[in-house]
């Protein structure tokens, strides 16, 4: 039997089609459901026999949704290179690699971080992800999973199509429907024409999303126009991948014929602004986007590129790029922020009828930040309203106070109620320095840009 909950107090951040905001309101959960919204005092008498969670002085809002990450665990050993060098001297030859029981570690590890700072789901990309799945399981996490596909011949020791198929035969709607599982296809210089239009296939077949890295590299996006007369955008859908069941990560080097697809097809895209801050790959016309009106979730990306899953801290950089770009300091209010990263990243999955919002009768998905720290204040409501404001450029994960998923407490208090954090991250130490030691015989000697084996 699930717990009622009746979470009070607080300020409640609907992000419903409204914006509605409850000050001094309560959210009860019932079923793992959401049941009721409304003033405190109202609820608190109507709903006496709940368990209470006081929330004063603290905000209320749907649980974040991380639209791009891979699961990893070379945080800050891959530094200080553009995107493709950094992927053939770093990250490839940790694939080659990679074992089962790191996977798996490397998940509980991302996993865990995530949810300590309020995300609550993830579109993650990894490999054997039957692990994933299990991580997710184990913390409570819902999980959208894409394999990493690749069948361009220096490629093969990613996933193969096979697997993604078994994967998805196995584990698609499992853990009380909290694990889904999609086509996953890593980049065009990564996967043959045939993969693409597999997967278009597979992902009818099976009724589930394709997932899919949008172009990051300004050379790369110029080096396949040369080679196949059209943008990555146009080739995504000469290959048949495009459609509202299909996210592409980063998107950072667009033209307006792709702007015009993404907007005609109903493409997702998931920002990852941190990512391509780091490996300079560029700044993603959001705002651009977002006015033809092109869903737009947000992602960190992942542990190797960022360096953490940190959504809260990830959402202050898209207005402030967006800004900056246009030098246009009303370019993106915060409440759009905001529901980039709740319900932007839903819609993507084709979850928002079920989560990325606080409404009666949605899954009671919803984490409680506290406000009563020094960087918070003053926590202002009425004519000088600053919470939402401060949420996005002013908190940060490390203020996440509760998390629950499927009305299950995940989080409570800061701590992690559903794995022990200490062997979590002892696992990930003996498993990281096993892989960097087996890593070093596939690191290659010289660099070789990808495009010239397209």
């Amino acid at each position: 039997m699930k717990k009622d909950y009746l979470i009070t107090g607080g300020t409640v951040l609907t992000v419903n089609s409204a914006n509605d905001i409850w000050h001094d309101g309560a959210v009860l959960v019932s079923g793992g459901r959401i049941a009721d919204i409304g003033p405190s005092a109202e609820l608190s008498v109507k709903y006496a026999g709940a368990d209470v969670i006081d929330a004063a002085g603290k905000a209320v809002l749907p649980g974040l949704v991380n639209l791009h990450l891979h699961s990893g665990l070379i945080r800050g050993t891959a530094e200080d290179m553009p995107v493709f060098e950094w992927l053939a001297k770093h990250v490839d030859p940790k694939h080659r690699a990679l074992k089962e029981p790191e996977a798996h570690a490397a998940s509980m590890l991302c996993y865990a971080e995530s949810l300590l700072a309020g995300t609550t789901t993830v579109l993650d990309m990894y490999r054997y992800m039957h692990r994933s799945a299990d991580a997710a399981e184990t913390l409570g996490m819902r999980a959208v999973l894409s394999p990493y596909v690749a069948d361009n011949p220096p490629y093969l020791y990613f996933e193969s199509m096979d697997k993604n198929v078994r994967l998805i035969e196995e584990r698609h709607e499992t853990a009380d429907g909290r694990v889904h599982v999609w086509i996953g296809l890593e980049h065009l210089a990564y996967c043959t024409e045939d993969a693409y239009k597999q997967a278009a296939k597979l992902a009818e077949k099976y009724g589930v999303g394709i997932h899919t890295h949008g172009e990051e590299s300004k050379r790369m996006a110029r080096d396949l126009h040369d080679k196949f007369g059209v943008w990555p955008v146009e080739l995504f859908h000469r290959r048949g991948i495009l459609g509202p069941r299909t996210v592409l990560a980063h998107c950072v080097w667009m033209e307006e014929a792709e702007l015009d697809l993404l907007q005609k097809t109903g493409t997702s895209v998931a920002h990852c602004p941190v990512s391509n801050l780091k490996l300079a790959s560029g700044i993603s016309p959001v705002a651009a986007m977002l006015e033809r009106g092109i869903n737009v979730g947000i992602g960190t990306d992942g542990v190797k590129e960022n360096n953490n899953l940190d959504m809260l801290e990830e959402m202050k950089f898209v207005p402030l790029l967006q800004k900056v770009s246009r030098l246009d300091a009303r370019v993106m209010k915060a409440g759009e922020v905001l529901r980039m990263a709740t319900m932007g990243g839903a819609k993507a999955l084709g979850l928002d009828r079920e989560i990325g919002s606080l409404e009666i009768g949605k899954k009671a998905d919803i984490i409680v930040v506290d406000f009563k720290k020094p960087h918070l204040a003053p926590f202002l409501t009425g004519k000088y309203d600053n919470i939402v404001s401060n949420l996005v450029y002013s908190a940060s994960g490390q203020d996440v106070d509760t998390v629950m998923v499927d009305g299950k407490l995940l989080v409570e208090g800061k701590r992690l109620l559903t794995g022990n954090v200490e062997a979590i991250m002892a696992d990930a130490q003996q498993a990281v320095e096993e892989l960097l030691a087996r890593r070093e015989a596939f690191v290659p000697k010289e660099f070789v840009f990808p495009s010239s084996r397209l």
